[in-house]
């Protein structure tokens, strides 16, 4: 049985064995082509996933920060009508001021159009008292104009802050 083997050349064996190791390894080759094929395929749909998720991202980041910013908008908008209608009061306070400072020099002026001694002499009394109150009226005015005008814009900026975090933390 194996007398027909001596007749085959040694070089053939040599061949043979050359084109079962080459085949071998084609088909490795091949089997390692088709994985990196898959893998490849793997790999794309991968990056296509991540690039829609992060488009996503970013969209909402977008659309989140321009949320945020019309809410910081509608407050400050809403805080400076607030301040207006705040430095219309107070002017209304001043001239409502200045009448009642207008008032008492009235009467200051009457009471010295009085005309007799007796009443000159009162009147004089009377007019530097009246020019004592008037004069602290006119300064406690101011001040409390001041002071109201201060709180008003506290007051107002407070709760514009306090409107411009809940709309940004989004309540």
């Amino acid at each position: 049985m194996t007398a027909w083997l001596k007749f085959v050349p040694s070089w053939a064996w040599w061949v043979l064995a050359l084109a079962v190791v080459a085949g071998g390894q084609q088909i490795r080759v091949l089997s390692a082509q088709s994985v990196a094929s898959k893998a490849h395929a793997e790999l794309s749909t991968y990056r296509a996933e991540v690039s829609e998720r992060d488009r996503r991202a970013a969209l909402y980041v977008i659309q989140e920060n321009q949320r945020r910013q019309a809410a910081m908008e509608k407050a400050d908008a809403e805080a400076q009508e607030q301040l207006a209608a705040a430095r219309t009061d107070a002017e209304r306070a001043g001239s409502a001021l200045e009448r009642l400072q207008q008032r008492l020099g009235a009467a200051e002026k009457r009471s010295r159009d009085a005309g007799n001694a007796i009443t000159a002499q009162l009147s004089q009394a009377a007019e530097d008292a009246a020019r004592v109150r008037a004069d602290v009226l006119g300064r406690v005015g101011e001040a409390a104009q001041l002071y109201a005008g201060v709180a008003d814009e506290r007051g107002i900026a407070g709760s514009t802050c306090e409107k411009a975090y809940d709309a940004v933390k989004g309540n």
